[in-house]
Formats: C-alpha cells, sequence, structure tokens
C-alpha cells in the first residue's frame, strides 16, 4: 500500500473512531443481570433484554426470541463484565448468525417507529479467526449500510446513514458478544408512512403483495422473514392482525402524506 492510501485509510478509521464516540446514547448493559456465559441454556427472566431501555432512549432488542441475552463475559469485555448474545426461538443463549442480535428504534411507548443517523458498537475482546458485523435497515427494511471487520479488529463497528430504523449484529465464528451500542437519539421519520413497504411514496396493491407475504410468515424472527421485517407495522416482533388493521387504514388513504 503506498504512502497517500495508508493516510486515506487512517483517514476512515479515525473518522469512524470520532463518530462512534460522538453519539450521545451509550449502552454498556451493566445495569442489566447478566447470565453464565453457557450457550444453549436457556436464558434466565432476570437476563432478557427487550423494552428494559425503550422509554429512556427509545430501542428496543429482539433476537430469535422477543429478546436477546446479556451475559456475564468478564475481563475480555470493552466495558464491565456483560455482553448480548442472541437467542433462539426457544429462548437459549446463542452466538450463531442465524439468530443475531438486533434492535429497533420507538417512540417511548414503542408503538411509533423512530429512527437513527449513527449507530456503532463493538464486540467483545477476545482474539479469534472470523469476521463480525453491522448491518443497519430503514423503515421499509431496505439495507442503508453495514460494516465488517476481522474480529481481532477492536476498533468499533459503525453505520452512519440517514433513517435508521432497525440494527443487526453477527459474527461469522458464532462466539461474538457486543458490548458498548452507541446511537444518536431517535427521532420520528420524515414523511413515515406506514404501509408504503417499497418506499415508492404509494400505499397500494404491490405493498399488500409484500405484507400478504410477511402475514403468512408471521414471526419476524423467521429467517425468510424479508430483512428488517418491514411490514411489522406496530412493531411487536410479528405480523398479525394488528399490523393488517394499520396497513388497511393506509391502504384507504393510498397517497403518503
Amino acid at each position: 500500500m503506498n504512502k497517500r492510501l495508508e493516510l486515506l485509510a487512517l483517514g476512515i478509521v479515525l473518522a469512524l473512531s470520532r463518530v462512534a464516540l460522538s453519539q450521545p446514547i451509550l449502552l454498556t448493559f451493566e445495569d442489566i443481570s447478566g447470565m453464565s456465559n453457557s450457550p444453549g441454556a436457556t436464558v434466565p427472566a432476570p437476563s432478557r433484554l427487550s423494552d428494559f431501555y425503550l422509554a429512556q432512549h427509545g430501542i428496543r432488542f429482539f433476537s430469535g426470541s422477543p429478546f436477546v441475552a446479556v451475559v456475564v463475559h468478564g475481563a475480555s469485555t470493552p466495558s464491565g463484565v456483560n455482553i448480548l448474545g442472541g437467542t433462539t426461538p426457544g429462548g437459549q443463549l446463542t452466538y450463531q448468525n442465524s439468530n443475531p442480535v438486533e434492535a429497533a428504534f420507538f417512540d417511548p411507548s414503542g408503538s411509533v417507529p423512530y429512527v437513527v443517523s449513527t449507530v456503532s458498537v463493538r464486540g467483545d475482546l477476545t482474539c479469534i479467526a472470523g469476521t463480525k458485523t453491522l448491518e443497519a435497515f430503514s423503515l421499509a427494511g431496505v439495507m442503508l449500510g453495514s460494516d465488517t471487520q476481522l474480529d481481532c479488529n477492536l476498533d468499533p463497528l459503525a453505520v452512519s446513514a440517514p433513517g435508521i430504523h432497525r440494527i443487526r449484529m453477527y459474527s461469522s465464528s458464532a462466539t461474538v458478544g457486543f458490548d458498548d451500542l452507541r446511537f444518536d437519539t431517535p427521532v420520528p421519520a420524515p414523511g413515515t408512512c406506514p404501509g408504503d413497504l417499497n418506499g415508492d411514496g404509494f400505499v397500494d396493491d404491490a405493498d399488500f403483495v409484500i405484507f400478504v407475504v410477511a402475514y403468512n410468515i408471521l414471526d419476524c424472527a423467521d429467517p425468510s422473514m424479508p430483512a428488517g421485517c418491514p411490514a411489522d407495522l406496530n412493531g411487536d416482533m410479528l405480523v398479525d392482525d394488528a399490523d393488517f388493521v394499520v396497513f388497511v387504514a393506509a391502504y384507504n388513504e393510498l397517497v403518503c402524506p
């Protein structure tokens, strides 16, 4: 690599580091009782994280179950001792990338989708072969950006883009936990139009086709569900009759406000 490219790469790393450190909200998960680091074990109720930070910080967590696991990871943790792990549909701790750690942004009631513009997170400090990834999605489930790094890279994973509603984090090695989640204050999405699932400014038959597919799948944690689960219009991690009521109201309006 020549000197100019080296300086450019260094500039990118420094810029991402500044972005990560400038975000006003930092979650270290130390205020939740962590479980022992035993993949396959059922996550006890005190270690289940879903809406704990919703009222104060506007974020809801989920994985294969409607919660993620808070795990005591010890000294190889970016801050404190706790990290986040995923959960299986049966409620067991897992680090498999088929059940990633996910989160979405909402108003304090959890019923109105909100968005942020910058998110960062750190993997645990244990250096192993493989990669770790952070992905960010819009309200419509469109991927807005992603950051993948080698597991031994201790820099934060970071994505900056307008309109981030959902995030997803996982590793290729199926061993990495996550900590130090940073994001800017969630705000209402400009021009939010529930039911416009393809983002064309209308709620019409094309959106209905997308909704029906998701409705038949039901569970947002199902691997066959479209990325970001955009048809989950009330944010309860299911696409069901409650979402259909919201969709029908938007469908009758047709044109997004």
